[in-house]
């Protein structure tokens, strides 16, 4: 009975250290793609992967890209351009044109982390979910910034009660 001890513990110990370096691999792609990018931090494989989806318009250009998922596959992305505040859910693309943006809100939730909602002009709104820790406060200030760059001359700015 006890023979079958040490092959049955050399059996085990393989599977755990293989287990183990599959999720320090896994764990190793996701923080390359984790958490809000600046520009020219955005993985080659997410800018093919936009180019690809025909997602950023002609001259258009990445200010700040979220992918809030684990594995940094794409299909759930909230990204900053120079233009617009594009939010892609799956195959399913929303964007406003910061132009048409009349509000900007952001908050911080304790268990869903940053949340930042941009409104249009027609009501329309976007509301991105940026995960503790990811660098809500650089998504929600590369937002402000890009969007009172193309505000409307004459437009006046949200009162300061509207960011939270």
């Amino acid at each position: 009975m006890w023979i079958w001890l040490g092959p049955l513990l050399g059996v085990l110990v393989v599977f755990c250290v293989f287990a183990m370096v599959s999720g320090l691999r896994y764990c190793a792609r996701a923080s390359d793609a984790s958490g809000v990018r600046a520009s020219n931090e955005v993985p080659a494989s997410a800018i093919a992967r936009l180019e690809k989806q025909r997602v950023l318009l002609p001259g258009e250009s990445i200010v700040a890209y979220y992918d809030g998922t684990l594995g940094g596959d794409g299909t759930e992305v909230a990204m900053v351009t120079t233009e617009r505040l594009v939010s892609i859910n799956g195959a399913r693309v929303t964007a406003l044109a910061l132009a048409d943006v009349v509000d900007v809100r952001h908050h911080t939730e304790p268990i869903t982390g940053d949340v930042i909602e941009a409104q249009g002009d027609g009501g329309q709104t976007i509301k991105v979910e940026v995960a503790p820790l990811n660098g809500g406060d650089f998504f929600f200030s590369s937002l402000d910034a890009a969007w009172k760059k193309k505000r409307p001359a004459g437009a006046t700015p949200p009162p300061p009660s509207a960011t939270r």
